[in-house]
């Protein structure tokens, strides 16, 4: 039946898109006369300064944030996330979503349609949120299922796979955890997935996302419209901006795309290149792109997942081997050393020990494709410094891959099914 499914979805996959890969092989970014600012700054990034993050690596620590957060707001709270569900770990947040829309606090949130078909373990556990309707929260889903969509399926590939939170124009959240059982709600710490979030006290940054916001509601909404000038934007002149920030918004209202980001940094990249990649599937521009990296001396070093969906870790194990052999130094999870086998779903990359990428982009084809993503760019060394110390900290739950292993697992648990499968849907 996938087998089925795949080949009848691959010519809207191969010719849907918002993006393209092409960046990674070509001019500008591959010019090296061009700063990495100069090439980030012609890929569409919005330069921003920025207050150093409040940064979240522990589910819970960051739902009990998060949930301050709500009680906290006054005037407006904004919501974007790719998976979005209720779940028995979740009733005090939602609770206190609806409790601020009923005391006149705005309250929008934008789900990917996908919520609804989640096919994970985690479905036993969840249900909708269009309860949150009944509280005066203003709910809507980008691209679901229905009759005109069918029509024209194409557009059913591009998914809004963005994480972010605005509350009161002040404080701005983005990362790559969703508001869902597996992210969030689970009270067992073997299910919740190993993922990152930042809070940022900056009215620039909250400014930003309310903007893409504004521009994507409108985009999807039939009548219930948004109106720019009812969100305050505040200039807080405590904020100690000592961080350098490019942001890029991969989606409607903006030129900017996450290849251009990481052609930027990649091309650029001197001395090494760290990546929490999450499902490394890469085209050949992609993968050209790194292999050119290591060609001139860098080190290129991956940290990959196990994933317990069946179907993807087969298609992963399917192109382990291409890495190895490409000559980057590639980090895999197994369950037999793993103190916590919780997948590890954390996007990041650290380049030249400078550069950081957070945000919800995975390092491949889909994600620079065919998802509108958002990302974050910090130039910093200190910054980058503590990102490498949390990817040290997960590395000790992984072995290097050797080719040998990794043609083994290629031959006797890849598929070449999976594969296609999860590199233009997943």
């Amino acid at each position: 039946m996938k087998k089925f499914i795949l080949f009848l979805l691959l010519p809207l996959l191969l010719t849907s898109c918002v993006s393209s890969t092409k960046p990674f092989v070509s001019e500008p970014y591959t010019n090296p006369s061009i700063s990495i600012e100069g090439k980030l700054m012609y890929g569409g990034a919005t330069k921003i300064d920025l207050p150093t993050p409040e940064c979240y690596f522990e589910a819970k620590e960051f739902l009990a944030r998060y949930t301050e957060l709500i009680k906290e707001a006054e005037d407006y709270i904004l919501i974007s996330t790719f998976l979005g569900s209720g779940c028995e770990g979740l009733d005090e947040f939602y609770t206190a979503l609806a409790e601020k829309a009923e005391s006149g606090v705005d309250v929008y949130v934008i789900l990917d349609a996908v919520s609804s078909l989640d096919m994970t373990e985690s479905k036993k556990y969840m249900y909708p949120l269009y309860f949150l309707k009944d509280s005066g929260v203003h709910l809507i889903e980008y691209a679901p299922m229905s009759i005109l969509r069918i029509i024209a399926p194409q557009n059913l590939i591009i998914r809004d796979h963005r994480k972010l939170v605005v509350v009161d124009g002040k404080t701005a959240v983005l990362g790559g955890m969703n508001m869902n059982y597996i992210s969030l709600g689970s009270d067992d710490v073997i299910d919740l997935q190993k993922d990152s979030m930042y809070v940022f006290n900056s009215s620039n940054l909250a400014s930003a996302l309310t903007d893409e916001f504004v521009t994507i509601w409108n985009q999807i909404s039939a009548t219930d419209k948004m109106d720019r000038s009812d969100f305050d934007s505040y200039v807080d002149e405590s904020e100690k901006l000592n961080l350098e920030g490019y942001l890029f918004n991969q989606g409607p209202g903006t030129n900017a795309s996450m290849s251009a980001l990481f052609s930027s940094l990649i091309n650029g990249a001197e001395k090494e290149i760290v990546m929490l990649p999450y499902m490394a599937l890469l085209d050949n521009n992609m993968f050209e792109c790194l292999k050119a990296a290591v060609a001139r001396g860098v080190k290129v070093k991956m940290y990959l997942p196990i994933d317990s969906r069946d179907y993807v870790q087969k298609a992963l194990y399917y192109d382990y081997y291409r890495l190895v052999e490409a000559g980057f130094e590639v980090y895999y999870e197994f369950s037999g050393r793993a103190h916590n086998n919780a997948l590890l779903h954390q996007k990041l990359a650290v380049i030249d020990g400078l550069y950081t990428v957070i945000g919800s982009a995975n390092f491949n084809y889909r994600s620079m494709k065919s998802s509108f993503e958002i990302a974050l760019v910090i130039k910093s060394n200190e910054f980058a410094s503590s990102s490498l110390e949390q990817v040290n900290d997960i590395s000790r739950d992984m072995m290097v891959l050797t080719l040998d292993e990794a043609i083994k697992l290629k031959k006797e648990k890849g598929n070449v099914f999976n594969y296609l499968f999860s590199y233009y849907g997943g």
